[in-house]
C-alpha cells in the first residue's frame, strides 16, 4: 500500500555550506601561521638615529650615506656614492653621540653603528662648516660672473646656503696659470680647484700632484671614457669653456654613443647624457 505524502528531501553529505568553508580556511591559515618559522633578524642590519629618526642601515656604511639616503642632506664636495671615501673637504662633518659625549666627526669617513645618535643641524656643525667654506673660499677668485660653472656649481651653491655670508681673509689670492689643457675635453684650472680629489680619483691616469702643485706637469688623458667619466664627477672645464653660461644653454636628454672596447669587456654604449644646446653649438655636460 504507497502512501501519497510526499518524499522528504534529506540533506546531502556533500554539501557544505560557505559559513564552514570559511571558518575551515580560518582555521588552516591559523595553523600555516603558527608552524611557519619567524625570519632570522639579519646581522648586518643596524638602527641609526639621524635627526630624532630611526634609520636602518647596513654595517660598513658610512653616516653621510645613510643620512642623504633618508633625506637628511650633509654638505659635502669630495664624497661621491662610487668612490671610497677620503675625507678631504671636511664639509661633511657632524655630531655624533660618543662615551665623552657629543663630537665632530667626519660623516664620510664614519661607519654606522647600532644606536648611533647623529644630528646635522645643530650651531656647532653650522659653525664647523661656515668655517671650512671660509678656508676653502680664501683663495679661491671671484670668477662666478664669468665662471663656466657659474649656476650650476656645488661650491657657489653651498656658500649660498651653508657658507657664513662673508670673509675675514684680506690677503692676496694665490695666482697659477690658467687653464691648463689636460686632453682636448679637459682644462685644469689650478685657482678655481678646492682639491677635492674627485677628479684624480675619477682618472687614476691624472695624478692629484698635478692639481696641488705649481711645479707639477699636466698629465694627458687619452682614454675616451676617461675623459667623460672626469667631466661627470668633477667640475673641469668643458668644451663649452667661454660659449655660453649655464642658465642660456637648453638641456635635452641622450645616450652616448662612444664606445670603448677592451679585450675583455665593452663600455660606454648606451650611458645616460645631458646635452646643453646653445644658438652656436651643442656641447655634452654630463655623462
Amino acid at each position: 500500500m504507497s502512501s501519497d505524502a510526499p518524499d522528504t528531501p534529506t540533506p546531502d553529505a556533500d554539501i557544505v555550506d560557505g559559513d564552514t568553508i570559511e571558518a575551515v580556511d580560518e582555521a588552516h591559515d591559523e595553523l600555516a601561521e603558527e608552524l611557519e618559522p619567524e625570519p632570522e633578524p639579519d646581522p648586518n642590519l643596524v638602527t641609526v638615529t639621524v635627526n630624532g629618526r630611526d634609520l636602518p642601515a647596513r654595517k660598513g656604511d658610512m653616516v653621510i650615506k645613510t643620512a642623504l639616503e633618508a633625506d637628511e642632506y650633509v654638505p659635502h664636495f669630495c664624497y661621491h656614492p662610487r668612490m671610497s671615501p677620503v675625507g678631504m673637504c671636511r664639509q661633511c662633518m657632524v655630531e655624533v653621540e660618543g662615551p665623552r659625549g657629543p663630537m665632530m666627526v667626519v660623516s664620510c669617513m664614519t661607519p654606522v653603528a647600532d644606536g648611533q645618535v647623529v644630528r646635522t643641524d645643530t650651531p656647532q656643525v653650522k659653525r664647523a662648516q661656515e668655517g671650512m667654506l671660509e678656508l676653502l673660499l680664501a683663495n679661491h677668485p671671484l670668477d662666478c660672473p664669468v665662471c663656466d660653472k657659474g649656476g650650476e656649481c656645488p661650491l657657489q651653491d653651498q656658500a649660498f646656503s651653508h657658507g657664513p655670508g662673508e670673509s675675514r681673509f684680506v690677503e692676496e689670492k694665490r695666482h697659477y696659470e690658467k687653464p691648463i689643457p689636460i686632453s682636448d675635453l679637459v682644462y685644469l684650472d689650478r685657482e678655481r680647484c678646492i682639491l677635492t680629489s674627485r677628479s684624480c680619483r675619477t682618472s687614476r691616469a691624472t695624478p692629484c700632484r698635478s692639481a696641488r702643485s705649481e711645479h707639477s706637469p699636466p698629465s694627458r688623458i687619452g682614454s675616451r671614457r676617461a675623459r667623460g667619466t672626469l667631466l661627470s664627477a668633477s667640475p673641469p672645464a668643458r668644451p663649452a669653456r667661454s660659449v655660453a653660461a649655464p642658465w642660456s644653454n637648453r638641456a635635452v636628454t641622450n645616450s652616448c654613443a662612444i664606445r670603448e672596447s677592451t679585450p675583455t669587456r665593452s663600455t660606454g654604449v648606451g650611458c645616460a647624457t645631458a646635452v646643453a644646446s646653445t644658438s652656436k653649438r651643442s656641447t655634452p655636460t654630463t655623462a
